[in-house]
């Protein structure tokens, strides 16, 4: 059988050029797995020939479109369910949200930290527009229906130079990388939305069509959403463990890192001070007789004294310094870019402003045995306690 003679649209792609049926003149060329072209949703099949690709359209229904959509979506609320990583799972949500939303062919997912968006998932694009960031404000200048449809979550949907006048406002950092790596050239129609949970915007998504400036319907709208909501989902489970995560390394009194937060950064900081050629200074710090203190005011009084120890070495710490709680009245500073001969004081400075005794020894870091830099810090701060 010639398939070019089938009742419904056919495309042939060669290398000298495409090839199409009558039914299907007037289609644009199929670049996904659905195309959605004259008020009508087509399945598209790949058939590898000899004499080369045919591409076969199958009209479907709205109500199989989302029979799919549908079963996309649980299959992702399964892996969270299943403890997958979020992370993962959101890049296999917009991989499945440009499988089955008509008109998508390609899409991206925008991950909010504080005032910025990182593009943290995409389908369609180059690797390399991962990692970009746009400011709150452009973000904002993209979506282009305002805070108060922000905030809801509407949809929005934008075409051709549209696009191009609001590319060229909203992506000022970026705008290099999403220009090249992000086919903004090419894109006719986009689909954007904000992923809302509880009220805050949590990420943006966004849904984009290469080939035809009406490619988003209705239903496409209705499926989006369906997939910002499961985004929505699983950004909160995501927030929830980065919270657990977080309690897990900070010292609930003071607020500082604990032990396991200082064995998971020293490493880094160490690697930092080396690719600068920077010195490294680790400090052991000790609250003097805070168990006479409890005995003789409470315990309340020695929490007091451990908070504002703690306060001291925040206020004290410069940008690229960092301090942890690591025992009932013992803690440790890591200092990049202090010298040892700069170390006594920066501990002078700090004895001088609290309203307790404190006990404090320094060395340069040299080696990456925290057990043992501890030790020895440990045995000078009693050294400077009176000891032996």
């Amino acid at each position: 059988m010639n398939l070019l003679e089938a009742p419904y649209p056919v495309f042939l792609l060669q290398p000298s050029g495409v090839v199409r049926n009558p039914q299907a003149q007037g289609l644009p060329l199929p670049e996904g797995e659905f195309l959605q072209a004259g008020g009508k949703t087509y399945r598209v099949a790949r058939l590898p020939a000899p004499e080369g690709t045919y591409l076969l359209l199958v009209e479907v229904s709205d109500l199989s479109v989302r029979s799919r959509a549908y079963g996309s979506l649980l299959s992702v609320l399964k892996g969270l369910l299943q403890h997958e990583e979020p992370e993962g799972l959101l890049k296999d949500l917009i991989r499945e949200a440009v499988a089955v939303v008509p008109g998508a062919e390609a899409g991206s997912i925008l991950l909010r930290e504080g005032g910025f968006f990182y593009l943290v998932a995409q389908e369609g694009f180059h690797e390399k527009l991962l990692g970009a960031r746009t400011s709150l404000e452009e973000e904002l200048a993209w979506y282009g229906l305002g805070v108060d449809n922000w905030l809801k979550g509407r949809p929005r949907v934008l075409k051709g130079t549209e696009i191009r006048h609001l590319s060229s406002l909203s992506t000022v950092e970026a705008r290099p990388t999403f220009f090249e790596h992000g086919r903004l050239l090419e894109i006719q129609a986009t689909l954007g939305l904000p992923i809302v949970l509880e009220g805050e915007v949590l990420a943006a998504m966004n849904l984009d069509s290469f080939s035809d400036p009406e490619a988003f319907t209705p239903l496409s709208l209705e499926l989006a959403q369906a997939f910002a909501l499961e985004a929505a989902l699983l950004l909160k489970a995501l927030k929830e463990r980065q919270s657990l995560q977080e309690a897990a390394r900070t010292d609930p009194l003071t607020g500082l890192g604990n032990r396991r937060a200082l064995e998971e950064a020293f490493p880094h900081l160490l690697q930092e001070a080396r690719t600068l050629g920077e010195p490294l200074a680790l400090i052991y710090w000790d609250l003097n007789d805070l168990k006479a203190l409890n005995d003789r005011e409470g315990h309340a009084a020695g929490d007091r004294a451990l908070k504002r120890l703690a306060q001291g070495l925040k206020s004290l710490s410069r940008r690229r310094d960092l301090a942890f709680r690591v025992g009932g009245d013992e803690f440790v500073s890591l200092h990049l870019g202090l010298a040892a001969e700069e170390i006594p004081a920066l501990i002078a400075r700090l004895q001088q402003g609290l309203p307790y005794g404190v006990a404090a020894g320094g060395l340069a870091v040299e080696g990456e045995d925290l057990e043992a830099l501890l030790q020895e810090a440990d045995r000078r701060m009693y050294r400077a306690k009176g000891g032996p």
